[in-house]
């Protein structure tokens, strides 16, 4: 029977869930916990705490229950500036895609050593016999040489060419140290970690970081932000639909796919877009198949890029999964001030209202329009208030944006999470709870953590589970408090 849900607000009070409490006892400086705020993976099992190298463990949100993750056995010393991001690929021995050794039109014969049942995630095909294939995992063996069993079927038999990704979740980790460096990524399916490259990064952090994902995948169904059916395509070109109206290059550094059509399975980083009605998409490397007009295409956040703010800096670092490399990215306008203790990050991708999604691309603030997966909002911290916004496409921060309800500034101890169009907000050690409406530009009381807070401390302590029921959802927001072991819930209403 399908759940009918009729909450209203004041009406129904947000009152909190008192959960159990973290396994690793009281919160500390640089540890965070991230999750699958976006519903990728088919239960609530995508939460993840780090409290040092070594103390890692995974949250349960559909049993509320903690199990512990292997040692991450990742370079540096824990401390300030460690942060992470959940991906929804996962990353079998650090990378992102693999090569199958056979297979038939219902069966994907890996060299991977699977330790779990992955049955319910999503596979794609980007690459070889197959490519432009996306089914369901049915079912895996375990061990050595693991066979995944895909619905539907294939039109042709997968063999030993073809390259696919299971959207099975990586846990991608940064930790600072004090003279030496780590970046690591654990892989869900795999159960293990690989150590992946630092260089160009700084090796001691002197306070909070933060990493920000632009991953293409923000549901199952891959909607994206555009799509269509292009009308022509050249070796580094697709020409799109009469229908679609573009500003100039505001798609830069998002990437295309072909999903259906000539050319299906290719995935391609967006270098320039024109303006005005059938806009042209060049893209940063040539087309193995040209597309055509028989090329359905979407638009979406670009899956290579991993970013990293925070050291009490301006700087901001970029990290390509598929090269193994980092980038010192320079902006075209550089951030007016450096970050502080509480820094905040949060790709906005998801707004489901129509004026973000429906191509008009209107102002929505001096120097912004609505156009999911173009921002990084983030929060200066510092005892400041102060929301720079970091232009993906153009390269560019646009600094100290005003919004309504500015007023108190987020310090050590102040972390946010994302959710559609909202972020949610937890001030410094104090307790409080906003909310920032991204669509109305204003930050708003949401909640107020009844547990006492400890000594405020760095990193990340929130997170968002969703409990569906058809088309019928219920979100959750979590937070872990300062220096505090609890874990508290509300239902947003």
């Amino acid at each position: 029977m399908a759940m009918t849900i009729n909450l209203r607000k004041m009406v129904h009070l947000k009152s909190p869930d008192y959960m159990n409490p973290n396994p690793a006892g009281n919160t500390i400086a640089g540890a965070f916990v991230i999750a699958d705020t976006n519903s990728f993976l088919p239960s609530n099992d995508g939460v993840f705490y780090m409290g040092g190298a070594s103390v890692c463990w995974g949250y349960h949100a559909d049993e509320d229950a903690w199990g512990q993750v292997p040692n991450s056995g990742i370079a540096g010393t824990f401390g300030a500036g460690a942060c992470g991001v959940l991906r929804a690929y996962g990353a079998p021995g650090g990378v992102g895609s693999s090569t199958a050794t056979a297979g038939t039109t219902t069966t994907l014969t890996t060299a991977l050593t699977l330790v779990r049942g992955l049955e319910g995630h999503y596979v794609r095909v980007i690459g070889g016999t197959g490519i432009g294939y996306q089914g369901m995992i049915t079912k895996n063996t375990m061990g050595a040489n693991s066979v995944l069993t895909v619905s539907p079927a294939n039109g042709v038999a997968f063999d030993a060419t073809t390259v696919f990704q299971m959207m099975t979740g990586s846990v991608w980790v940064f930790n600072p140290g004090a003279g030496a460096v780590g970046f690591s990524v654990y892989d869900r399916a795999t159960n293990a970690w690989t150590a992946k490259a630092v260089t160009g990064l700084p090796t001691t952090f002197a306070s909070d970081g933060k990493l920000i994902n632009t991953t293409g995948v923000a549901s199952n169904d891959g909607a994206g932000f555009v799509t269509g059916t292009a009308t022509a395509g050249g070796a580094t070109t697709i020409t799109l639909e009469a229908g679609k109206v573009f500003v100039t290059n505001q798609w830069t550094n998002s990437q295309i796919r072909i999903v259906s059509g000539t050319g299906a399975g290719q995935i391609r980083t967006i270098s320039t877009n024109s303006a005005g009605a059938s806009p042209v998409l060049t893209v940063s490397s040539a087309w193995a198949t040209n597309p055509d007009a028989t090329s359905a295409y979407v638009i979406e956040g670009n899956d290579d890029y991993i970013y990293l703010m925070g050291n009490l800096s301006v700087t901001l670092y970029r990290y390509s999964i598929s090269g193994n490399t980092w980038t010192t990215l320079a902006p075209g306008a550089a951030r007016a001030a450096a970050v502080g203790a509480g820094v905040m990050a949060t790709w906005v991708d998801n707004i489901s209202e129509s004026s973000w999604t429906d191509g008009s691309y209107g102002t929505h603030y001096t120097g912004l329009i609505r156009q999911n997966g173009r921002y990084i909002y983030s929060l200066r911290g510092g005892g400041s208030s102060a929301l720079d916004v970091y232009d993906i496409a153009a390269n560019t921060w646009i600094s100290g944006v005003a919004y309504g309800g500015q007023m108190e500034g987020f310090s050590t101890g102040s972390c946010a999470v994302d959710t559609g169009k909202f972020i949610y907000i937890q001030k410094d050690a104090t307790g409080r709870i906003y909310r920032f409406d991204i669509s109305r530009h204003v930050i708003e009381p949401f909640a107020v953590n009844p547990i006492p807070q400890g000594a405020a401390v760095i990193g990340d302590k929130m997170f968002i589970q969703t409990y569906k029921d058809g088309a019928t959802s219920l979100q959750y927001l979590y937070t872990l408090g300062n220096t505090r072991a609890e874990l508290t819930r509300w239902l947003i209403v």
